[in-house]
């Protein structure tokens, strides 16, 4: 009771004192009070330091016009870039009665702070922006070799910018579910640094190729990666061919004739660095011929290694050769891989035979829209000697049904579908007259190989043929341009129709 009656006089000497106004603003307890005419004190620029993911942030006391301090302030920290308000964590929330505090856990990015001073239930103005605390995100960076040639492998790290007091955890290839690793940082937990020196290793089982490390802090707020590259094996060959020079079906070579040899090659781990062919069995001495790196597709398959052109022996005995491929990656492993073989064949096909077929409820002896005509050789052709880049499947060609000249009959010409050249399969004369007074183009007539056959289904006529009705023998004359797969050209040997004769088509 005695204390109250000093306060309550000292209470009506200020409230009585000129220049004071009435309202005021009351500070609890037995503290200063202060009018709405006292002049708002501005937070002062705080200063920031930045440790890790720790931003220590200070500024000097903000005071009223008499000197006064006040009792408390409010720290708020922005986006650098936006200017957007974040949300601050402990330690510098609420109201701070020190000239200092320290955000931990602060996320990575660029960010600035303001302080504004508080006095009981009234906040004074906020401070200029601080200078830009820049927090780095985290990161893992191997200080050894991250090529791994043997298994397992301790390899020595760093992390950095992780937050203060965590633990960490280490997989491969994903941070949530990929194999968990063995590994330890030092010191641990996290400093407040928030860098550790750090050894990680990586498992027998890992398999050859790139990967990446993941190391994961406790506390969800840090995740950071490096990749490295395990190679442990030599490069694999998984394909291999021989083809000749001129392209098409791979697999067979003439003797004398020119090839190339084409491989699949790949190192998940490293770059391949040598790759040579063992054709020795092909090219006498050829025990290493050089493949160089591109890209080139053969039947189907892919190939990115291809060497430059290699003759063959001759003279050269048939039958299957065997061939091997070797390969080093950078880390000097070595395979040399087998099981590839190529076929050499030196005969020469000949023509065998032909036939002509009516189409079903076709005119015997009328070339007409449907009818056929096959070519039958002694072993299969190959097709892009036929039609540059045909495969032998289902291609437009043109058939040339000409009006006799001289003797021999009527004759067939196959022509490519521009009707601009003449495809190496010769001339058949029909035997006879009678098929066409004139020289008729059959449009859009279809090619196809079966086996040793070329078959060609006659078109769309540029003009009206006529019936011959009597039998005749028809000879085939073929062309020497056309080859087998291996190479050898066709033999320029004549072939008549089998008996019984009949009228063509």
């Amino acid at each position: 009771m005695k204390r109250l009656r000093v306060l309550v006089p000292t209470v009506l000497v200020l409230l009585t004192m000129p220049g004071i106004a009435h309202a005021q603003w009351s500070s609890p307890g037995g503290g200063r009070s202060y009018t709405r005419a006292d002049i708002a004190p501005t937070g002062n620029r705080p200063a920031v330091s930045v440790s890790g993911r720790n931003v220590a942030v200070s500024w000097a006391v903000a005071k009223f016009a008499d000197g006064a301090s006040v009792s408390g302030y409010i720290v708020k920290r922005y986006d650098a870039g936006t200017g957007t308000p974040a949300t601050i964590n402990a330690s510098c929330t609420g109201t701070i009665a020190a000239l200092t505090c320290t955000e931990a856990a602060v996320p990575p990015g660029s960010w600035y702070y303001s302080v504004t001073p508080k006095h009981g239930a009234w906040l004074g103005t906020e401070s200029p922006a601080s200078p830009t605390a820049t927090i780095a995100s985290p990161s893992l960076t191997f200080t050894s070799a991250t090529t791994i040639t043997a298994l397992p492998a301790v390899k020595a790290a760093t992390i950095a910018s992780f937050v203060t007091g965590e633990t960490v955890t280490w997989r491969l290839d994903n941070p949530s579910t990929g194999t968990l690793l063995t590994g330890s940082i030092v010191p641990t937990p996290v400093p407040a640094s928030g860098s550790s020196s750090a050894s990680v290793t990586i498992p027998a089982a890992t398999a050859d190729g790139p990967h990446t490390v993941y190391a994961v802090g406790s506390s969800g707020a840090s995740t950071a990666s490096a990749a490295i590259s395990v190679d442990t094996l030599p490069p694999v060959v998984s394909a291999a061919v021989i083809q000749k020079a001129t392209g098409g079906i791979p697999g067979y070579v003439a003797q004398g004739g020119t090839y190339r040899v084409y491989a699949s090659i790949i190192d998940p781990g490293s770059a391949i660095t040598a790759a040579t062919a063992n054709v020795s069995t092909v090219t006498t001495g050829a025990t290493a011929s050089a493949l160089t790196a591109g890209s080139w597709t053969i039947s189907g398959v892919t190939y990115n290694y291809r060497s430059v052109l290699v003759t063959a022996s001759n003279p050269l005995a048939a039958g299957s050769k065997a061939f091997t491929i070797t390969a080093t990656d950078s880390f000097a492993h070595t395979a040399t891989t087998g099981g590839f073989s190529v076929i050499v064949d030196s005969t020469r096909p000949t023509a065998t035979y032909l036939i002509t077929a009516n189409k079903a409820g076709g005119t015997a002896g009328l070339a007409e829209t449907g009818d056929s005509i096959t070519y039958v050789f002694s072993e299969p052709m190959e097709p892009e000697s036929i039609l540059a880049g045909w495969t032998g499947t289902g291609t437009a060609v043109t058939l040339r049904l000409l009006n006799a000249n001289g003797g021999g009959g009527d004759r067939v010409q196959i022509w490519n579908a521009a009707n601009t050249a003449q495809l190496p399969f010769g001339t058949v004369r029909l035997g006879s007259t009678g098929y066409t007074t004139t020289s008729i183009n059959f449009t859009n007539s279809t090619m196809t190989i079966s086996g040793s056959s070329i078959t060609v289904v006659l078109g769309t006529p540029s003009g009206a043929g006529t019936t011959a009705v009597v039998s005749s023998n028809t000879r085939w004359n073929p062309s020497t341009t056309a080859t087998d797969w291996a190479g050898n050209t066709c033999q320029n040997t004549s072939v008549n129709e089998p008996v019984p004769v009949d009228p063509e088509f």
